[in-house]
């Protein structure tokens, strides 16, 4: 899902493997769903700004067009400022929308 985390919430434009979405079980798919709603609500897209704020061998933070913050690793972290709220977390990542 790290994977999943990045790219949904990175510019670009993502693609989902079919059988990650539909083989895989309930959970992978609703986990890919929610992320792909929060990109839509938060209308990330291909020319997003990207601002790294942590790159470690287990860590990776940025924040998406102002919008949005993510981490993926097992790197403890969270964004500072109460205006960051959790949209969703799973095994290694976190997604954080600004209110």
């Amino acid at each position: 899902m790290e994977g999943y985390a990045y790219i949904l919430t990175h510019p670009g434009i993502p693609s989902v493997f079919y059988d990650h979405f539909y083989d895989l079980g309930y959970s992978i798919h609703d986990q890919i769903v929610h992320l792909m709603d929060i990109r839509k609500h938060q209308d990330i897209h291909s020319r997003s700004s990207v601002r790294i704020l942590e790159a470690q061998p287990n860590l990776y933070a940025a924040i998406i067009g102002n919008k949005l913050c993510m981490k993926i690793g097992d790197g403890s972290w969270c964004p500072a400022g109460r205006e960051w709220n959790l949209a969703t977390s799973g095994h290694r990542y976190a997604v954080w929308y600004r209110a």
